[in-house]
């Protein structure tokens, strides 16, 4: 499953949630082409009309699920920026939240790729404000770092969190879980900040 939403309220301003979270389940379990609308509805436990109440079509709700994936994402990062501890730690913790919980994501799900497709041709726009703003929170993590001489190896914050960021992508190479995904970010990030560390 993609994300674990509890679909137990049945209240009106809950409805909408309840098919955000009912489609983040099927699309995890079957896709997005085979997940119809009516199964759907059933997984939410609403009227077909519900859905078209709170969606204009599937694609809409698949857009949904990608703005609430991206959320969760962006507020994990989020808490991970507040975190204590030696900077190549919380720069770590901030990578993983986003890269190694996608990993895990789109690793969960037999049809990943169909969902990795699927986000690229009707999600495009929403994965792009993510990234942007997941940027920016790097370099604010990156800029609050004094114990970082940038300036000796030719970096500004922007072009370090963007290093830091291309180099932590790799990350998923020969993964074979979240937790070995997560190892690798840390050992880049430890390697890296080493280097960019004040003499």
């Amino acid at each position: 499953m993609l994300l674990s939403f509890p679909v137990t309220s049945r209240k009106v301003g809950d409805k909408r949630r309840q098919i955000v979270s009912a489609a983040i389940a099927l699309f995890s379990r079957y896709g997005f082409k085979r997940t119809s609308v009516d199964l759907l509805a059933t997984e939410a436990g609403v009227a077909k009309p519900t859905v078209y109440a709170y969606f204009e079509d599937k694609d809409a709700i698949f857009r949904a699920v990608v703005e609430t994936v991206c959320d969760e994402l962006l507020a994990g990062a989020e808490r991970a920026s507040r975190s204590e501890g030696p900077i190549d730690e919380r720069i770590a913790a901030v990578l993983s939240a986003k890269l190694t919980r996608y990993f895990e994501l789109v690793h969960a799900s037999p049809h990943a790729q169909e969902l990795v497709d699927s986000h690229g041709a009707l999600a495009a726009d929403i994965v792009k404000r993510l990234d942007r703003a997941y940027l920016k929170l790097l370099v604010s993590v990156i800029e609050g770092a004094h114990e970082l001489g940038l300036a000796r190896v030719g970096l500004s914050a922007q072009a370090a969190a963007e290093l830091l960021l291309r180099a932590a992508s790799g990350a998923a190479y020969d993964a074979s879980s979240a937790a070995v995904h997560k190892r690798h970010v840390t050992e880049i990030v430890r390697v890296m900040v080493l280097a960019m560390r004040k003499r």
